[in-house]
């Protein structure tokens, strides 16, 4: 009984506190009261505060509150009509706050004050606009995005790297691709994101040398990235990897992965140095169809019921059955089974 009612005491004593933050706030009578004050509104992620923190943007005396009450209306997600104002309007702390907590409500209406700010002679307000167009830029902002990660601010850099994605802007992958490499871990992941946006056979190259990651945040970024891309694109990615990461903990999510995809039930990779011939018939003496460079992945349709023996070029024996498979352009052929390697896709 008694722990029931210290609980109720502090259920209630919280609901007041949060209740009285409106009064509080009218019966502040210092700087430092109303920003403590304001800060605890914006941190509540309460709805109801935004009016009172609004009028506090528009009203107050310090430039300190009215920069509080714009930090508090961002975390709110909130009053982008007032921000904006504010940014037109108000001094250079508010200035910075309003574009700050513009970014960090990331919407679309605020796309011009952000293409603005990147040209404001405050450092800062250039570094929130670029994270803030980040997410709401179009195409034409890839300049501003590529001359961003040049700037020494990490925040900004992994903003541009990820704005690069947003945009689709395909043609900057050589701005982004060396930041797949780099030795911050933050960086990696950025280029991550941004190669998924990209969805093009260089950067799925990007993601496939990292789907094996001994970091997990990484690996699950970089298998995060390869669920924007086609079947098609992506299929032969994940059977080389099944095929070179037989104990990867990612394995049972890559096969559910994979029959979400439609894959078929087993794939062949080419286990030759150089190319390999696509025949015709299931027989070394017919038409060449097409090469097949080494590592490619092709889908098995079926294997023919008996063994065959072939010579190959050093003049050895090797019997082994041929498969019918399907490349990834649908053309379809035989390989005998010495030159591939079969992997069940699930």
């Amino acid at each position: 009984m008694k722990n029931f009612l210290l609980f109720l005491s502090i259920f209630i004593s919280f609901g007041l506190f949060a209740g009285d933050l409106k009064e509080d706030l009218k019966n502040a009578t210092n700087d430092s009261d109303k920003i403590s004050i304001l800060s605890e509104m914006g941190k509540s992620g309460d709805s109801k505060f935004v009016k009172p923190i609004t009028e506090q943007l528009e009203k107050g005396e310090s430039s300190k509150i009215r920069s509080q009450a714009a930090s508090s209306l961002g975390e709110l997600k909130a009053g982008i009509n007032e921000l904006q104002k504010a940014f037109d309007n108000d001094d250079i702390y508010v200035r910075e706050a309003a574009i700050e907590a513009l970014a960090k409500i990331g919407n679309s209406k605020s796309q011009s004050y952000f293409e603005k700010g990147v040209k404001d002679k405050s450092e800062k307000i250039r570094f929130y606009s670029v994270q803030g167009l980040s997410k709401v830029g179009r195409s034409g902002n890839a300049p501003i995005f590529r001359n961003a990660i040049e700037w020494k601010d990490k925040p900004t850099q992994l903003a541009a790297i990820r704005g690069l994605g947003n945009i689709n802007a395909w043609d900057e992958w050589k701005y982004v691709k060396p930041f797949c490499s780099n030795q911050d871990k933050d960086f990696v992941m950025a280029c991550l994101y941004s190669a998924g946006k990209f969805k093009t056979d260089e950067s799925l190259l990007a993601i496939e040398g990292l789907l094996a990651s001994q970091d997990t945040e990484i690996s699950k970024e970089a298998f995060d990235a390869i669920s924007n891309f086609k079947p098609a694109q992506v299929i032969p990615t994940l059977i080389r990897f099944k095929k070179s990461n037989p104990n990867h903990p990612n394995l049972a999510d890559l096969s559910a992965n994979l029959k979400k995809l439609k894959a078929a039930k087993q794939y062949a990779i080419i286990n030759v140095s150089d190319r390999l011939n696509l025949r015709s018939k299931a027989n070394e003496r017919s038409e060449v169809i097409t090469g097949l460079q080494g590592n490619s992945v092709v889908e098995i349709i079926s294997r023919e019921p008996r063994k065959y023996i072939i010579t190959n070029s050093k003049g050895e024996e090797m019997e082994d059955f041929w498969y019918q498979v399907k490349t990834s352009d649908g053309k379809k052929g035989f390989l005998f089974g010495e030159y591939i390697q079969v992997v069940d896709s699930y």
